[in-house]
């Protein structure tokens, strides 16, 4: 992967009404490109466009639950009405889980899963045509429980070893079609 310059792109962060998404957002809006920021929490990308606008940066908000993929499809389409294009996809958008397998339910697991793995998915396969033509690039949010077991964290460290399989493939049929696909695996965050 080659370091890119941001400078007029369009990059869609989901998640993005808080926490790592909004900062994500924020860095992107300071390398100079417009924001489409994604998120469940409605007053959360309002603040965040604001907050963007007075920083003189392009940010359209759009709510959005990621598990549902007629929502994505309809974003990535108002993204590109509004910009024209674009560049990037962050796949941010997760949720969190802690308790042991035998405590947790199976609704709690396939929640997780759903936000998780197929939020990123959902989005992935609307933006994916534009992403393309632009030679552009994914982005998906995993963690260090994609890759190492974490105790009582079964049904978000399965949601994360799917986002890598499915990231780390998609890499492959990508590449050579120019998008580039990253995985990013943080540790804990505030």
């Amino acid at each position: 992967m080659t370091r890119r310059s941001f400078e007029g792109a369009t990059v869609l962060v989901t998640g993005a009404g808080g926490g790592l998404g909004r900062a994500l957002a924020l860095r992107f809006a300071a390398a100079g490109a417009n924001v489409v920021a994604l998120d469940k929490d409605a007053a959360g990308i309002d603040s965040l466009a604001a907050e963007l606008g007075r920083l003189g940066t392009a940010c359209l908000p759009l709510p959005c639950d990621v598990t549902d993929a007629g929502a994505c499809s309809v974003a990535v389409a108002q993204a590109i009405e509004r910009f024209g294009s674009l560049d990037v996809l962050v796949n941010n958008a997760g949720m969190s889980h802690r308790s042991g397998f035998a405590a947790t339910g199976l609704d709690v697991i396939r929640r997780v899963m759903d936000v998780n793995f197929f939020g990123a998915v959902n989005c992935t396969k609307a933006a994916l045509p534009h992403l393309v033509a632009r030679r552009g690039l994914v982005v998906v949010i995993s963690s260090v429980a994609g890759f190492t077991p974490l105790v009582a964290r079964t049904g978000y460290a399965a949601s994360k070893h799917a986002v890598h399989g499915f990231f780390d493939s998609l890499r492959t049929e990508l590449a050579p079609r120019g998008v580039d696909v990253m995985v990013a695996c943080p540790s804990f965050i505030a």
